[in-house]
């Protein structure tokens, strides 16, 4: 690698670590939001209950304590669900960048072997081609690999949103 192809690479690079933390930091700002948006709601009922409780208006207080339970458990359905949006948006730009360098890598591989064989003996496109096969299936691997976890993580979500549910459900019912 030349001067003027190394100084090319580093801005290249330079300029994806500028666009990463961009993506990091709108992710923040993202989770920063939400984050207050809680606890405006939990100081606004904290404010309430606390007028309740000066009043000695005991009805009103656990009338109060009762919704903000059941407003709570809604509320952290909806942040979690928020909070998992930007990680998966996160996650799933984290992985395209992996299997663009991946791919890069691979294809700088086998224009490193196919340049290689023409200047090694007769076996080496043998060689190549067992090179090549390796690197094309580890990006195989790569994609699955990436595919089973989204599964797993859509998975994991699913039994908490039921947990979720059955517990509100059982809440309700012995209201």
């Amino acid at each position: 690698m030349d001067a003027k192809e190394l100084q090319k690479w580093q801005r290249e690079k330079a300029k994806e670590m500028f666009d990463y933390s961009h993506t990091l930091l709108e992710a923040a700002k993202k989770l920063s939001e939400h984050h207050l948006a809680e606890m405006e709601w939990g100081m606004k009922n904290a404010l309430e209950s606390a007028k309740s409780a000066a009043k000695n208006d005991l009805a009103k207080l656990k009338d109060l304590q009762e919704e903000a339970a059941k407003e709570a458990a809604k509320r952290a359905a909806t942040y979690q669900k928020k909070v998992k949006s930007v990680l998966k948006d996160l996650g799933d730009s984290a992985a395209d960048e992996t299997e663009k360098h991946l791919e890069k890598v691979r294809a700088s591989l086998v224009t490193w072997l196919e340049d290689a064989e023409n200047k090694m003996p007769a076996q080496a496109d043998k060689l190549s081609k067992v090179v090549h096969e390796m690197s094309t299936t580890g990006q195989k691997m790569f994609k699955e690999g990436r595919r089973i976890v989204n599964e797993v993580a859509d998975a994991a979500e699913k039994n908490i949103d039921d947990m979720v549910k059955k517990s509100s459900g059982s809440k309700k019912k012995s209201d």
